[in-house]
């Protein structure tokens, strides 16, 4: 199971600042608001089988509000989506890697996918992101509450099929031959 977090702004996707623009075309104007204009952090989880509920984190987070928001997904989902000798990936997020949490998921008997620091970001649901990123900001929207964004996230999520999921996961191989080949550096994913 592929696990990580993701931030949405009212304004855009996080990070975006600047935009293309056809000259044949009428320019649009984006609002400014101050970072972003607020936004949602969202957690999810995807595997060969399927996906997790998609959660929506309130506020900061620590390891124990980490640990709440997960327990559940991993129960319900994590046979189901990772198969019967499942391994959950998660990055090395602070709160990820918190001594508590590294105990509890073992408590737990999850088995925890080793992922080195510093690496490239090869995981899966990164692609994902961008995927619901490009349909939910698709003709520059942007939104005017966070509970419009909130609502646009959810739907996008529950529109993800099983099939795009699937292509992603069948591409790991492709992905880490690329990794060795290029020694670490970059790929095309």
């Amino acid at each position: 199971m592929f696990s990580d977090e993701k931030k949405f702004n009212l304004d855009g996707p996080d990070g975006n600042q600047y935009y293309w623009h056809d000259i044949r075309n009428e320019q649009e104007y984006f609002s400014k608001r101050q970072a972003g204009g607020g936004g949602i952090m969202v957690w999810a989880g995807i595997g060969y089988g399927g996906k997790t509920n998609i959660v929506v984190i309130k506020g900061r987070s620590n390891a124990e509000d980490y640990r709440n928001y997960i327990s559940d997904q991993l129960k319900t989902f994590g046979k189901k989506i990772g198969g019967r000798s499942w391994i959950f990936q998660q990055d090395n997020a602070s709160i990820h890697k918190a001594k508590s949490t590294i105990e509890w998921l073992k408590s737990k008997k999850y088995r925890i996918f080793p992922w080195p620091a510093r690496s490239p970001d090869m995981n899966i649901i990164e692609n994902l992101w961008g995927i619901m990123v490009r349909k939910i900001y698709a003709n520059g929207k942007q939104f005017n509450s966070i509970q419009d964004l909130e609502k646009a996230i959810l739907d996008c999520w529950d529109d993800i099929e099983l099939g795009e999921i699937k292509k992603l996961v069948e591409s790991m191989p492709n992905r880490l031959f690329e990794l060795i080949k290029s020694n670490g550096g970059s790929t095309r994913y």
